[in-house]
């Protein structure tokens, strides 16, 4: 019987890196956690993590029109503020910076996959459904009952 290579599957293709630095288009993220890991479920690391999350908003200057961190992933809508700064870039300085602040509150290893998926949305009405759908993520877990009631989800910068 010949060899043949086991399934391996696909990786998730990027766009070309100039797709992704421009401050008219809003860009949808998931992080997953590290190998199916549920890390998000303390306090602290959770804070950290929204912590990070704003200070690198800041800093790298990118809008994040909405995030909501689960147990073991984090969804959020961004926009670079400006031509030239890529949501790659972001995306990979936060996971990094996270990390880090992560292991001073008591996480030990990794924290987040290698890979993470992204969707450029195309209109406006697909970014208040997907916004809608990142905000309602605890209630349809059965996490929360309200909206409201889950503390670590936000929308730091208006979109609308």
């Amino acid at each position: 019987m010949p060899w043949t290579k086991p399934y391996q599957p696909a990786r998730n293709q990027r766009l070309e890196a100039e797709a992704y630095s421009r401050p008219d288009r809003v860009y949808f993220m998931t992080l997953r956690a590290y190998r199916g890991q549920a890390p998000f479920r303390e306090a602290n690391l959770c804070q950290t993590i929204v912590q990070v999350l704003v200070e690198e908003r800041q800093r790298q200057q990118c809008a994040i029109y909405v995030y909501c961190l689960m147990p073991d992933h984090l969804h959020m809508l961004l926009s670079p503020r400006r031509e030239g700064l890529s949501v790659l870039t972001f995306v990979e300085q936060f996971k990094g910076k996270s990390t880090n602040k992560s292991w001073a509150v008591g996480w030990v290893g990794r924290l987040w996959q290698p890979r993470f998926y992204d969707h450029i949305v195309g209109h406006e009405e697909s970014v208040k459904s997907i916004a809608e759908y990142v905000l309602g993520n605890p209630v349809r877990k059965g996490l929360v009952h309200e909206i409201d009631e889950w503390p670590w989800s936000g929308q730091p910068d208006s979109y609308w």
